[in-house]
């Protein structure tokens, strides 16, 4: 399979100018010509426009480049092990280029090659994250992705459930599971809207992206409906800048709270015990994290959970632990 200059610009993201420079300089000469002059790559310059851009990615300069692919320094096993090192410690182009480096480097381990498709593929995917995050960004995202990986398959079995029987996706009954979408997309991006936001926008922008097992872009379409109509509630309370204040990330510590508070109404514990009290301040001072210390914003954010039976769907504290709770706290001279 060989491939015109223009083809193998579109298929990994690079320019022809780019491509033509490398041509010009003995960087990457193209393995044949047609007869009508065209430039032609075939696997090898495929295999070697990768180390190419590897090696760039590193911070070398074009002339150290070509010394270290000429110079025989480094093999192309090498090139992979050398490349998902770099992305282990610096995780900037993603989980799913990273597995897909290690099938190429277990194919050349044993012997293999790999096939032209997948030199493009990683290419291509390269260029595409960095188009919409930097390097530190990526870092964040894929270092956090793995403490919130195992999440995800009991979500997207429970999203997929409900998909398919029909619930629809503005029904109070879809907002549990909205509201830990939610939850566990804002601790995976450590409370960033704007990056999660941008995340969802290179979803739907780049429809060639895989997604993880489980997940499709159906699915990702009818649960962003729920958590649409989540978020425009809430918008009536408090503003866009005011959510990304929030702190987002401490949504185990209230389900923990309401756990605590649930055994003690379990357990018959009244509201003025010392431990129903505690538990209130303890309720109070979580709050106070999350609204980062602003009365007003507290106020408002009670203000909706109160008023709103879809913002109550599917929070830590159900209605009678929530009351359990403002009892012991008006019961408690500490707290506020």
């Amino acid at each position: 399979m060989l491939l015109k200059v223009g083809e193998l610009a579109r298929r990994t993201g690079l320019t022809v100018r780019a491509l033509h420079h490398y041509d010009s300089i003995g960087l990457l000469r193209p393995s044949g010509r047609s007869e009508s002059g065209y430039r032609l790559y075939s696997r090898d310059d495929v295999a070697r426009l990768h180390g190419i851009q590897t090696l760039r990615r590193m911070g070398l300069p074009l002339a150290e480049v070509a010394q270290l692919l000429d110079g025989g320094t480094v093999t192309l096993p090498a090139l992979l092990a050398r490349q998902i090192g770099t992305l282990d410690q610096e995780i900037a182009q993603g989980q799913a280029l990273r597995e897909r480096l290690g099938v190429m480097q277990m194919i050349l381990v044993r012997g293999g090659q790999p096939e032209i498709d997948d030199w493009l593929a990683s290419l291509s995917m390269m260029s595409t994250f960095e188009q919409y995050f930097s390097a530190g960004e990526l870092k964040l995202v894929f270092e956090r992705w793995k403490r919130s990986e195992a999440e995800w398959p009991g979500l997207l079995r429970a999203v997929r459930d409900a998909m398919e029987r029909g619930v629809p996706a503005d029904s109070i009954e879809l907002q549990p599971l909205a509201r830990r979408w939610m939850d566990v997309s804002a601790r995976w991006m450590n409370g960033d809207i704007g990056l999660l936001n941008r995340w969802g926008s290179m979803l739907r922008e780049q429809p060639s992206l895989p997604l993880p097992t489980g997940m499709d872009r159906a699915l990702l379409d009818y649960i962003d409906r729920a958590v649409q109509l989540r978020l425009a509630v809430l918008a009536k309370y408090i503003s866009a800048d005011e959510l990304q204040r929030l702190d987002k990330t401490l949504d185990p510590e209230w389900r923990a709270l309401g756990e605590r508070a649930e055994r003690l109404m379990i357990d018959g514990v009244p509201p003025d015990s010392t431990g129903a009290r505690q538990l209130a301040r303890e309720w109070q001072a979580l709050l106070d994290r999350m609204v980062r210390h602003d009365a007003s914003l507290r106020t408002r954010l009670l203000a909706a959970f109160e008023n709103e039976p879809l913002l109550r769907a599917g929070a830590a504290f159900t209605q009678d632990v929530w009351r359990y709770v403002w009892q012991a706290a008006a019961l408690d001279p500490h707290a506020t």
